[in-house]
């Protein structure tokens, strides 16, 4: 089989870059042919030189399936297959289906072959404008790699650059911004709480961007800056440090299709609190695999913060190897790459074609 995978830049750091990075490295698992084609970084030139690539690779290649990793892209495939007739599959994740009324981009949606989808929040997202697609759906949850994610000692080096030694670390790893809820200013609120109880306790926020709301709660609260560090972004190598280093990963997050972070955390036996409802809670299997809380409830937070730093939770919840062990169960590469088999099968692909990736 012949697929035309169509991404944004896949070697960026965030969830759905990941996603591809996994999916392709499945398809060349599988044995399929890969073209691949992505959307680099820019303004208009940067989308012509995309769009002209893609078609230039889809005639000259003949694809027998295109592989669609983003709702923008996909009304070209809507296109050539109006044109051509060609199959195309298409990924949804979650924020950018809540509410879809581009009319090219609803067509994108009803003409896929197959759609996938990372949890049962996105699929009931979908199902809500597009019923019609209910039979061509296929769920294929994010995947972490236990090889690249593992327990480990503390980092001596992040210990000294921050002056975190012998302190409770509450970790928090994702990008800032204004226009999303992540969910480290509803931790920052939370935390004046925390430290009631556990007093030496520090918020360490890797990330890059910026958030209005956390720069304004700090500003208003500046005697927080002693228990919070703004770490920045983190090199695609330390973050399996940064998060050995918390004893508690939290992020409270909305709209979160499923949250690569949480398992990627959890792969390092770290504890999780995350939100009771999105994507977030089929990431951790409806609690079994950490504490869920109400994203806007505070109090709340700080309770599940405390519960775990204080180990009054279920055992298994700070059992590091029980952690590890079932995340990868469930979400290792193995049950990935099963996965995706299971999926090329359905697309009538059982028997593909020895593989090759073209930039």
């Amino acid at each position: 089989m012949k697929v035309l995978f169509v991404a944004g830049d896949v070697r960026r750091i965030g969830g759905i870059e990941k996603f591809n990075r996994d999916f392709l490295s499945a398809l060349a698992h599988a044995g399929t042919d890969i073209i691949l084609v992505e959307r680099r970084e820019g303004q208009l030139w940067a989308k012509v030189s995309f769009a002209a690539r893609f078609i230039w690779r889809f005639f000259v290649d003949r694809p027998d399936f295109v592989f669609c990793a983003h709702l923008n892209f996909s009304p070209v495939c809507a296109f050539l297959k109006a044109l051509r007739g060609t199959p195309y599959t298409l990924a949804l994740y979650g924020i950018e289906v809540l509410d879809v009324k581009n009319c090219l981009k609803r067509r994108g949606i009803s003409d896929a072959r197959m759609i996938i989808t990372i949890s049962e929040y996105t699929k009931k997202l979908i199902l809500r404008q597009f019923p019609e697609v209910e039979d061509h759906m296929f769920m294929l949850p994010s995947a972490v790699d236990g090889d690249a994610f593992f327990m480990k000692e503390k980092s001596q080096v992040l210990l000294d650059r921050f002056k975190l030694a012998e302190r409770p670390i509450i970790l928090s790893l994702a990008r800032l911004s204004t226009l999303e809820h992540k969910g480290q200013d509803r931790v920052l609120k939370a935390l004046p709480r925390v430290l009631e109880k556990v007093p030496d306790a520090i918020y360490l926020i890797v990330g890059s961007g910026q958030d209005e709301r956390v720069s304004a709660i700090l500003a208003e609260h500046p005697e927080l800056m002693k228990s919070v560090v703004m770490a920045g972004a983190a090199a695609d190598r330390e973050r399996v440090d940064y998060y050995n280093l918390g004893d508690v990963f939290v992020l409270p997050s909305k709209f979160e299709g499923f949250g690569i972070v949480f398992i990627e955390s959890l792969a390092c036996g770290v504890p999780v609190v995350a939100s009771d409802g999105y994507g977030c809670r089929e990431g951790l299997l409806g609690g079994e695999l950490g504490l869920l809380v109400q994203p806007d409830d505070v109090d709340s937070i700080a309770d599940a913060i405390v519960t775990i730093l204080a180990r009054k939770t279920p055992c298994k919840l700070f059992d590091r190897e029980y952690l590890r062990k079932r995340t990868l169960e469930v979400y290792g590469i193995r049950a990935w790459n099963e996965r995706v088999e299971a999926l090329l099968e359905l697309l009538g692909a059982s028997k593909p074609t020895t593989g090759k990736t073209a930039a």
